[in-house]
């Protein structure tokens, strides 16, 4: 195999995500019994697409469903974050990490962003921060847990 391309494109988590949601879609997939329940669309599922799809499909959006990629509501949040991003010199690869895992205290920026500490002021990495929190705010659980472990 030949590598025409290296390293043509990015994709983030998020985009994986809906391409897989997607596929399920169109190959009404359902993944859990409950899924399977309230299927509107009552066809017999199609399988040309092959099991081994199937269970990929399933196995990696369950996975991006429990990451940050499955906090994000939809694309226009995605494009305000990355808006907000390219006013800063980030590299396109701490864009991506920083869309993909969606870092909520500074610890975490740091450790996604090269040098984080030389290249940017405390204030704009609270900055970032904040527009993180405001364009895609934490669940209720996960807040409540996070106090309960302060005090």
């Amino acid at each position: 195999m030949k590598v025409l391309k290296e390293r043509d494109a990015f994709l983030a988590d998020y985009e994986v995500l809906q391409h897989l949601n997607g596929l399920k879609e169109k190959y009404n997939w359902t993944f859990s019994p409950l899924e399977d329940k309230d299927s509107k669309n009552r066809r017999k599922r199609f399988t040309g697409a092959g099991v081994d799809l199937e269970v990929i499909t399933r196995d990696i959006t369950q996975c991006l469903d429990k990451q940050a990629a499955g906090e994000i509501p939809d694309v226009s949040a995605v494009k305000e974050i990355m808006t907000f991003l390219n006013q800063y010199e980030l590299v396109k690869v701490e864009k991506l990490q920083i869309l993909n895992s969606l870092p909520r205290t500074m610890v975490h920026l740091y450790a996604l962003v090269e040098e984080c500490d030389q290249r940017f002021s405390e204030e704009e990495c609270e900055a970032i921060l904040a527009k993180i929190n405001d364009v895609v705010p934490k669940p209720e659980e996960e807040q409540e847990e996070e106090e309960e472990a302060e005090e």
